[in-house]
């Protein structure tokens, strides 16, 4: 089993509207009507964080401009009729008030004027910093997967910058470094790079794909998954690459792996009881087994899909996502597979819950038909809150969250 039955950037993760982030060639309707005149751009933003790189703008099918976060620019030479004026360069935790792009008429001899309204959302519950994937492509083009830290204050800072795939980032429990995923070196490895984006390692060298990094407690393992047997299984190594071992052996599915608090046991999904050779590849269901991959036990045994799972509260309980409801939405759990509580229900596909560090809150992933955002709610459900705001077309997923 290659193939995996997440809702990540895969074949599976179609993201259907566009993130025009700027590229409005053949939108400007009468643009080339009338002679030139000028436009004022302004724009305000509010919240926590001012994104010091600030933004850009661009008319019709033009060049970009660049704009302060607060700051107005004048554009000259803007043909006359109607224009559409796009904001762009819009962090992930903050949306545009109102619609974007915006039809302006600009009339001969006059200075036309738009203004945009920029709102910034910080992280609930004190100081901490999410590892995300992000994508500005609609149909979510695995080469521009990148990974960013969102932090509490609401600021985005870029880790990533190529034309290859980087994704499914992991803190290190010391906060120094970040596991992840990348085929920057032709198939998909695991490296290793400092919390700054530096100092990139690559950790192994195999032909298979070896995905979904995850740090022990202690930093003193990192769990992966990997084909290189022929299907998905689960393995061990060192911070460094070194000391590889494989922790399960059967001819089924087996992958996104993560520890238990104090490293005992790992949870992971698996299709060894129903595998299927078309997608979603069988009836996928929730396992623990201890950290050295003995006794191996089934969490979940009814009838439904459950993946990507992760203990919170202490290993005292599991949040993960399943289609028992029909869709697909975050439940919860207690460790032995008992009393399973839906927390989303809104009508998108919700998936890759992950507990705040002082575990009172639960991140998410919400996909809908026009992009894909991360959440934050209540250990009951509510009080949901967004974290990102992408453009139309753009995705961010959260897969990481310390102080």
């Amino acid at each position: 089993m290659s193939s995996i039955p997440l809702r990540f950037p895969a074949s599976r993760l179609t993201l259907r509207s566009l993130f025009m982030l700027l590229v409005l060639a053949g939108c400007g309707g009468d643009s080339s009507v009338g002679p030139s005149a000028s436009l004022v751009v302004n724009v305000t933003t509010q919240g926590g964080v001012v994104d010091a790189d600030g933004y850009t703008i661009q008319v019709g099918g033009s060049g970009y401009t660049s704009l302060a976060a607060n700051g107005s620019v004048t554009i000259n030479g803007i043909q006359t009729g109607s224009q559409m004026v796009m904001l762009g360069g819009i962090a992930p935790n903050c949306s545009v008030t109102g619609d974007n792009p915006r039809t302006v008429q600009i009339q001969s001899g006059q200075s036309a004027t738009v203004t945009f309204e920029v709102v910034c959302t910080a992280l609930p519950g004190g100081s901490y910093r999410i590892a995300l994937m992000t994508n500005s492509d609609p149909q979510a083009t695995r080469a521009l997967w990148e990974i960013s830290i969102l932090n509490s204050d609401g600021s985005v800072v870029p880790l990533t910058t190529n034309t290859t795939f980087d994704g499914y980032p992991s803190w290190s429990p010391d906060g120094q470094k970040i596991a992840f995923s990348s085929d920057r070196d032709g198939n998909t490895e695991i490296y290793v790079m400092n919390a700054d984006g530096s100092n990139v390692i690559r950790l192994t060298n195999t032909p298979a794909t070896e995905r979904f990094p995850s740090w022990s407690p202690d930093g003193s393992k990192i769990l992966f998954e990997s084909n290189r047997d022929g299907d998905t299984e689960i393995f061990t190594m060192n911070p460094d690459g070194s000391n590889v071992a494989q922790l399960t052996n059967n001819t089924t599915g087996d992958n996104y792996p993560t520890f238990s608090a104090d490293g005992s046991k790992i949870l992971f999904n698996s299709n060894r009881d129903a595998p299927e050779t078309l997608a979603p590849f069988g009836k996928w269901e929730i396992y623990e087994m201890n950290a050295d991959g003995t006794a191996p036990r089934r969490v979940t045994n009814d009838g439904a899909i459950a993946e990507l799972p992760t203990y919170f509260q202490n290993g005292t309980k599991i949040v993960f996502d399943s289609n028992r409801g029909g869709g697909t939405d975050i439940y919860v759990m207690n460790v032995d597979g008992s009393a399973i509580t839906r927390l989303t229900n809104n009508g998108a596909t919700n998936f890759l819950a992950v507990g705040s560090p002082d575990q009172s809150h639960i991140m998410f992933t919400s996909q809908t038909s026009t992009n894909a955002e991360v959440y934050v709610m209540l250990a009951d459900g509510t009080g949901v809150q967004a974290l990102t705001h992408s453009s139309k077309g753009a995705s961010s997923i959260g897969t990481s969250y310390r102080k």
